[in-house]
């Protein structure tokens, strides 16, 4: 048999692909015909396509029967694998389209991964317990990276004023608070000027993150320009430091809700204009939110829809 070479760089026919595997698992046209119903003729035509468009023959033919050649057995095992994929790949749409399953990639800060996600995650499992979820702990402005080069589905995350590519539903304000030890000379205050920390050493979050960022620029604002800082990537250890007494702390109000509430910390605000953070829901913007992460993002509203969350009063 002559075949004409005709080397293409356009994806294979799946169909043809298919008809070769079923002919070399059954060795008979005339099988694999019926099993893909049909005519022997048609399949044929369609094995003589896919070898030019190969440009080379796939089997000898010996009577009624196919033999691989070759360059047929060569094929064989990436036909497989490729099939393989497709028909994986088709039953995992198959279970994101069937009510509460898939996965569903999530990014929040490891303060909120600590203190309000698990009463929403907790929620939520009642809602879709066929739900597969991935949670990564990551601060905002790699949540918002992973959003955009869609490594995540759903961040919450802190506000930074930039929205290019990114859909943001608001969820609640906080309020940033300076916690001491009770035994802290500063201890009985209720509130104290930003300009009287000038010279101080305070306790903030991770020195890379968008916390640690308005809280300098805060202070700075108000006035306290010469402020030296110790920072740490755990909000439990920042306020383990405070309660030892080492120095005074930065954090938000809900992280030291429960410290506050049991007397091993005591809250002082700062005077002038509050400092708060906005906190968000942000997905990325070409993207609409399915059934189950907008189940999740209104969880994490009605979470967070009251003190401690919301901003002092």
């Amino acid at each position: 048999m002559s075949v004409e070479t005709n080397l293409k760089a356009d994806p294979l026919d799946s169909r043809r692909l298919l008809a070769f595997q079923l002919i070399a698992k059954t060795g008979s046209l005339a099988t694999a015909a019926k099993a893909m119903h049909l005519t022997s003729s048609a399949l044929s035509h369609s094995l003589k396509s896919l070898e030019e468009d190969l440009g080379c023959e796939l089997f000898e033919r010996r009577g009624h029967r196919a033999l691989l050649t070759g360059a047929g057995h060569r094929l064989l095992p990436r036909v497989e694998r490729i099939l393989g994929e497709m028909k994986s790949a088709r039953e995992e749409q198959r279970m994101l389209n069937q009510w509460g399953s898939g996965v569903l990639r999530i990014g929040a800060s490891a303060a909120a991964c600590q203190y309000f996600l698990p009463d929403v995650l907790l929620e939520f499992r009642e809602c879709f317990p066929d739900c597969e979820l991935d949670v990564f702990s990551v601060d905002a402005r790699p949540a918002m990276e992973m959003i955009r080069n869609g490594t995540l589905d759903l961040a919450i995350s802190l506000s930074d004023g930039s929205s290019e590519g990114i859909a943001v539903k608001p969820l609640f304000d906080d309020e940033m608070i300076l916690v001491v030890s009770p035994r802290h000379p500063w201890a009985k205050l209720r509130c104290i000027a930003a300009k009287e920390l000038h010279r101080q050493k305070l306790i903030i979050y991770n020195r890379d993150s968008l916390s640690n960022e308005m809280v300098r620029k805060h202070l700075k604002l108000m006035g306290a320009e010469k402020v030296s800082y110790l920072t740490l990537s755990s909000m439990e250890a920042i306020k383990e430091m405070a309660r030892v007494g080492l120095c005074p702390s930065i954090v938000a109000s809900w992280v030291a809700e429960r410290d506050l509430q049991a007397g091993t910390l005591k809250a002082i605000r700062l005077s002038g204009p509050p400092l708060t953070r906005k906190w968000t829901a942000i997905w990325p913007e070409q993207r609409p939110l399915g059934i189950m992460a907008q189940t999740l993002v209104g969880l994490c509203r009605d979470v967070t829809a009251a003190p401690p969350f919301t901003t002092l009063a």
